[in-house]
């Protein structure tokens, strides 16, 4: 299939989305903004884990990193497509803030005063597209990419925050940001290995590159369920009824059964399966897994986000399939513009003719 036939379909296919999506935004306004903050917070995720990603390959000289380089910046191209997106947030922090105000002075009054919160999404893009940008360059640095890495730290731990922690009011957790970054890192890992097996037949990936990305993923799975029991063990120690809430919500009625098909499919079998050498050795094998993982990442993020917000229903799950596809295929449709526009830039650029050999 040629690039501009897929390039139609991503187009088709984002308009269907887009329209369903903006029909839901009319007949159920709360259901479909709680499904689109979902949808957009799961793939920003795994565009920042990829950023992340990049930026500690350049630091750490990761030779490996070479064949996952090209899918990183596809990835990577598709920042300036959820930095418009970036409305969704924005727009559901302050709409959930004004539906339970705290006394004015609080701290909480202040920091998500409306104005404070967009002034604070305007940074976190501002910062974000610079660094995407400079990474899509040729340009490597590993001045910048340990000066990027606490950078992308920082504004990540605030924007989860900020666009997620902040729905459940009166709630807190000071690790809530590194879970989810956690868990964008492993999306992103699962995401490059998708990326990369799928053009392999043009770059074969070396079995030594897969062991290397799939011990990493296995890292990441183990730091990802660390987080997650460390912040439950302190809160339930704590036994604190402000604090317990948020956990009492996500561990009964349906979501308790959500909950437990997270960590089972997300966390022990993944666990289980990289301890075999010769699946993290296996492009197909680690590819299977990888889109596993993926689709456990978009629950996770549902699981983090949805019981705050709204019901969910058999309209709900529709929407949510609509708004996941809107926010990706829109993404996809921008990644491959912008990279099919860099290379046509290199095409055109004139080679410098080598003298003969003598």
């Amino acid at each position: 299939m040629t690039g501009a036939r897929v390039s139609n379909r991503l187009a088709t296919f984002a308009t269907i989305c887009v329209a369903v999506t903006i029909a839901g935004l009319v007949l159920a306004a709360r259901q479909t903004a709680a499904v689109l903050l979902t949808a957009y917070v799961a793939t920003l995720s795994v565009v920042l884990g990829t950023m992340a990603m990049t930026m500690i390959a350049q630091l750490t000289t990761a030779t490996w990193f070479a064949s996952f380089e090209q899918p990183a910046k596809r990835i990577l191209a598709s920042l300036p497509v959820l930095a418009l997106l970036g409305v969704v947030p924005v727009a559901v922090a302050i709409w959930n803030y004004t539906s339970s105000p705290s006394p004015p002075g609080s701290a909480r009054a202040q920091y998500l005063a409306p104005w404070f919160v967009v002034s604070r999404a305007v940074v976190y893009w501002a910062i974000w597209l610079v660094m995407g940008q400079r990474l899509l360059s040729s340009k490597r640095s590993s001045r910048f990419a340990s000066g990027g890495l606490v950078v992308l730290a920082i504004t990540m731990t605030f924007a989860s925050f900020d666009w997620m922690m902040s729905l459940s009011v009166g709630w807190y957790s000071t690790v809530y940001g590194v879970y989810w970054f956690a868990g964008g890192m492993i999306g992103a890992l699962a995401l490059l290995a998708i990326l990369a097996r799928s053009r392999s037949d043009d770059y074969p990936v070396a079995r030594n590159r897969w062991l290397a990305l799939g011990s990493l993923l296995l890292t990441f799975v183990l730091f990802w369920a660390y987080i997650g029991f460390a912040q439950y063990i302190v809160i339930w120690s704590g036994d604190i009824p402000r604090e317990v809430t948020w956990y009492v919500e996500r561990a009964h009625s349906a979501w308790g059964g959500v909950a437990l098909a997270i960590l089972i499919s997300g966390g022990a079998i993944p666990f289980l399966i990289l301890l075999l050498g010769r699946t993290r050795r296996s492009g197909g094998a680690l590819t299977v897994l990888c889109a596993l993982l993926l689709a456990f990442h978009y629950v996770d993020s549902y699981w983090l986000v949805m019981p705050n917000l709204a019901r969910v229903d058999a309209w709900t799950i529709v929407l949510s399939g609509f708004s996941l596809g809107a926010v990706i295929a829109a993404s996809m449709l921008l990644a491959r513009m912008r990279t099919a526009g860099v290379r046509h830039a290199l095409s055109a650029m004139p080679t410098r003719a080598r003298p003969p050999r003598t």
